[in-house]
Order: structure tokens, then C-alpha cells, then sequence
């Protein structure tokens, strides 16, 4: 490693840490397979809060080793391997003929988080609490701003909808981030320039940023920047593809098994951003 990285612990969970780095936030993941951006996986027996880490501590990355403070905590990252988790290099994408089937395969699977996660009532006929109906009321601003392009527009929208529901991500930020990534798919399945996508999306996100939490305002970035995290990455290629209807439920299913209530206000993201975005051609 050519230079060494510095940073503080943020936040520890069980299975998660939060450093504060020169390079943003990085986030350090035990008993999971799903990677996310500017995070590394590692196999750890013991929960990360039964160490002897403290909020504030200092790390230091330095010759492929994760060393923190004063703890016994060592990390070893040199047998780390790079995955590139960018819709941008999602190069197959192609809009399926069946499109529409395939979200109502995402919408069955958001159904059976109706009644616990508030925000399912958006793309369901469940009812609404006030959260949900807040952010309903912002959702056409957001809509036609990106179907415009007016990235004035743009911040407004993002400005608006950040910061509704409770924890570490709140409800509309992760709704968010799942509505930068279906409309990007979206946008390279019909082969619109990535440059005009991503700058209404960074705008969305940094305009987001500044009116919601530092951890969410860190992954609201990301997600700007049209970075995934691994299950989402897997999820797009089946939505636009052309495999079994079984394999997309099955990747769907497994997105809204991430930290509740995040992965199912990921996939409301993702289907509000292909049902609102997408206008099929019309025939003359």
C-alpha cells in the first residue's frame, strides 16, 4: 500500500463498523455475503461490540492491516480481492419486454413487508402513516424533476425528501438510494448518455445530504455516484434481463432481507424510479 489511511470509529454494531477516513466513509462488515460500497467483509467470531473498540477511536490502514487504537483488534486485509459495484459497468442491461411483469415480481415481495415497513404503502394498497403520506405529497416533485432533467428542480426535490422515518438511514433516504439505482439501470437499458444521468443524481443526493444524518448523508453520496451494494448490483442485472421470473423474486427477496426496514424501502425506490421514468414508445 503506498500510503498509509487515517480515520475515527463512528459507530459500532454487532456485525458493522463505521470508520470516518480521508476517503469517506468506510464500513467494515462481518456475517454477511453482501458487500457494499467502501466497505470490507471480514470473518469475525466475536460481534464487533464485544471488543474493546470505543466510539472515537483512531485507525490506521497501513501495510494491508486495519489497526485500531489501542485494541487488540487487527484487521488483515491483504487477501482482499476489488469488486466493482458501479452501474456503470452494468453492460448487458437491455430493457425486457416483460418489464412490467418483472416489477410486479418486486411489488410481491414488498407486500409481504406491508404493515411493518412504512413506506410499502407507496407502491401497494395498504394504508398510509403520516411518514409515508409526508412523503408521498414530495414524490411528483421529485418524478418530474428527473423526467425533465432540471437539475434546479433536482436539489429541491432532494432537499425536500430527506430525513423522514427513524434510524441510522431514515425511511426516504434509503427510498432515495434505491431510486438513484432503478433509474440508472433504467437509463443504461435504454442507452441514455450516463453523464446527464449521474448529474441529476450526485445534485439529488448532495442536496439530500444536508438535511439528514452523517452516516446517511455518506451512503446518499455513494448512491449518487451510482454505487450499489452487492445485492442491489445482482438484483438490476435480473430486473433488466431476461432470466426466470423465480431468479429475480429470489434476488428481490434477499434485497428486502437486508437491515430492516433499508432493503424494502430500497426496492419501493427502485419501482417508483422504473413505474414513474419509464414511458414506453409510442406507436404512430
Amino acid at each position: 500500500m503506498e500510503k498509509p489511511y487515517r480515520g475515527t470509529v463512528r459507530t459500532i454494531a454487532p456485525y458493522a463498523l463505521r470508520l470516518e477516513t480521508d476517503i469517506g466513509v468506510v464500513s467494515v462488515l462481518s456475517n454477511t455475503n453482501c458487500l457494499h460500497p467502501f466497505s470490507i467483509t471480514v470473518n469475525s467470531t466475536k460481534p464487533f461490540t464485544e471488543t474493546d473498540l470505543f466510539e472515537g477511536e483512531t485507525v490506521l490502514l497501513r501495510d494491508e492491516q486495519l489497526l485500531f487504537g489501542e485494541s487488540e483488534l487487527v484487521i488483515d486485509v491483504s487477501q482482499a480481492t476489488d469488486i466493482e459495484l458501479s452501474v456503470d459497468v452494468m453492460r448487458t442491461l437491455f430493457l425486457p419486454l416483460d418489464l412490467n411483469l418483472r416489477i410486479r415480481h418486486l411489488l410481491r415481495v414488498i407486500e409481504g413487508g406491508a404493515g411493518t415497513h412504512p413506506l410499502c404503502a407507496l407502491v401497494t394498497e395498504t394504508r398510509m402513516d403520516s411518514t409515508c403520506e409526508s412523503v408521498r405529497k414530495l414524490l411528483p416533485a421529485l418524478h418530474e424533476a428527473v423526467y425533465e432533467q432540471e437539475l434546479d428542480a433536482c436539489r429541491s426535490a432532494g432537499a425536500a425528501l430527506a430525513g423522514y422515518g427513524n434510524g441510522l438511514t431514515p425511511d426516504s433516504d434509503d427510498l432515495l438510494e434505491g431510486y438513484f439505482a432503478g433509474y440508472a439501470a433504467l437509463s443504461m437499458a435504454l442507452g441514455r448518455t450516463r453523464e446527464r444521468v449521474r448529474a441529476m443524481t450526485r445534485e439529488i443526493a448532495a442536496a439530500a445530504a444536508e438535511h439528514t444524518n452523517d452516516i446517511s448523508a455518506a451512503l446518499l453520496l455513494q448512491a449518487g455516484e451510482g454505487l450499489v451494494n452487492e445485492d442491489v448490483f445482482r438484483l438490476l442485472l435480473s430486473l433488466f434481463s431476461d432470466v426466470p421470473y423465480r431468479t429475480l423474486t429470489a434476488d428481490a427477496a434477499r434485497v428486502a432481507r437486508s437491515v430492516a426496514p433499508s432493503g424494502v424501502n430500497l426496492l419501493v425506490g427502485i419501482c417508483l424510479a422504473v413505474m414513474n421514468q419509464y414511458i414506453p414508445a409510442k406507436t404512430v
